[in-house]
This record gives C-alpha cells, structure tokens and sequence, in this order.
C-alpha cells in the first residue's frame, strides 16, 4: 500500500471542511429567542404549544410555543420559552424512577427519505439534550409518528413534538442494556500522508455517538484493513496507522471516552475484495468498527 508510513497520528488528519458549530452547543439543535406561528388560511392558529402528558393523564407542562423543524432536515429550533422543558422532564423522572419518556416527533411522507426517518433522526436530537439535562439514556423512547405536515412556506413546521410519560418497561430496558449494534464499515479519504476528515467521517462519528447514547455500555474497537500492495509487516502498520487516526478523531472531535475506544490493525490479512484490480484494492482499504458490551 503506496502510503507514508511514519506520519505522526496528531499530524495526519486533516480537516477538508470549514467547522460548523462551536464544540460546546449540539450541532443542528437551535435556540431562538422568537419563533413564528403557524396560521392556517382561516388566520387560525394551529401551533397547539409544546405539552408533556403524565401517566395519569394530567398535564405537566404546556408551553405556549412547541419546537420547530424544517422540511427535509434533522435541524430543531426551540423557541426561548420553551428552553426549560428538558429540566422539568428530568425533574419529573427524578421524582418518580419507575417511568420512562416517550419522545413523540412528526414527520412526512412528502419529506425526503433517509435512515433513519426524520422524525426519529429529529428526536435524537431532543433526546441529546435531554441527556445533557441529565436523564438517563435507558429512560427515553423515540416514537416517530408519520402524518401529513403543512409546512410553512419558508419549510417549517412548528407542532411536531409532544411527551407522554408511561410506565417504565423492564424488559425493553434490558434488552436495550444487552444490545450491540451491527459493526460498521467505513471508506475515509485516504492521502500520501493518512486520513482526511470529511463527511463520511463525521457521519460514522455521530452514529458512534448515538449508539454509546442509547447504551452508555457498548466498548468500540476501531480495525485498520488494508491492501495487498507492499509487504505485510508496513501494511499492518499503516493499518493501524489509520485506525489510531480515527480512534483519536472519535475522541478528540466526537467527546467519546477514550477507554471506550481501542485500535488495531488487520492489515491486509482480510481481504473483501480482489487485489488485482483498483476497485478491489480500494475496497480492501477500508476502516471497520466493532462493538461489544464493556
């Protein structure tokens, strides 16, 4: 494999890409001092506000203004009044251990398709901050519920979340707590000098997150694969060249623990692909990532 073999790892991921957020808010989640609302041709207000609904059916909050999202995107603007509802919502979970939250999030069929859909990706987006507030990641429920949205025409929608608060389901618990997700494999851009940081990186990041959020006991260990091309001693060591690169950018971008990261190397002893051609070599040149239980 034609790369430089002697890089230091600090030196040799590059950033192709203009940062986007400042490290200490939640990328996509905005908070906004005014929002506007909805208004149906009737000049009937439709934003019916932001409420979260007890097990016993009573009300434990309604704020006048719910979150907004935009058409086509994981982005969620919550208004300044509204800011306060992740500490009532922990507050409430504190007092009573055995309930757990059900994030309610809408979504489109007219919206573009991804995977997840977009009300479960904008969901995850609350359950962050919900986390940040201090709720316990084996206590939330994402619900994505598909419906017809009239969006603005600017592509906004500002009723598409509610909270309901139901009876804490061990079994889901413990099958959460035993859970792996499948290992993911992934096709950086490799240079002369290692990995470049691009949005394939920062996608695999973000899942790498999302899953440790879902199951703060998952332990990932990142495997370097190469080609053949070379001998095999440099190609084991330029795999774990590249997997000790993309070990550090989960930690040191992404704020995952270091001890739940590990690094190692398969050189070119796992081949998925033919050698003999470029395509095949360029398959082979791949980064793996593995969960299991800590």
């Amino acid at each position: 494999m034609a790369l430089n073999k002697n890089n230091e790892i600090n030196q040799v991921i590059k950033d192709t890409s203009q940062p986007k957020y400042q490290e200490d808010t939640l990328p996509l989640v905005k908070e906004t001092q005014t929002t506007n609302q909805n208004v149906n041709s009737s000049n009937t207000i439709i934003n019916q506000g932001l409420t979260a609904i007890t097990q016993e059916g009573d009300v434990l909050f309604k704020y006048s203004e719910n979150i907004v999202i935009q058409k086509n995107s994981d982005v969620v603007i919550i208004p300044e009044k509204t800011q306060g509802f992740k500490y009532k919502l922990n507050s409430y979970l504190l007092e009573y251990p055995d309930t757990e939250l059900v994030i309610e999030s809408k979504y489109s069929a007219e919206e573009n398709i991804e995977t997840p859909n977009y009300g479960a990706l904008r969901a995850q987006k609350i359950k962050s901050l919900l986390l940040q507030a201090g709720v316990s990641p084996e206590r939330i429920v994402i619900k994505p519920h598909i419906t017809p949205i009239d969006f603005k025409g600017d592509g906004t929608f500002n009723n598409a979340f509610s909270f309901t608060i139901q009876p804490l389901n061990l079994e889901r618990v413990i099958a959460l707590e035993n859970e792996v997700p499948e290992s993911m494999t992934i096709y950086p851009n490799f240079s002369g000098s290692g990995i470049l940081i691009s949005p394939t990186l920062e996608k695999a990041m973000q899942e790498v997150k999302t899953a440790l959020e879902n199951n703060p006991n998952l332990k990932i260990t990142v495997v370097g694969h190469t080609d053949n091309v070379g001998n095999a001693l440099d190609n084991h060591k330029i795999g774990l060249d590249f997997a000790r690169q993309m070990r550090w950018y989960l930690i040191a971008k992404g704020g995952i623990a270091k001890e739940k990261v590990v690094a190692i190397s398969e050189g070119e002893s796992q081949a998925i692909a033919s050698n003999n051609t470029e395509k095949g070599r360029r398959l082979n040149q791949r980064i793996e990532l593995k969960f299991s239980l800590d």
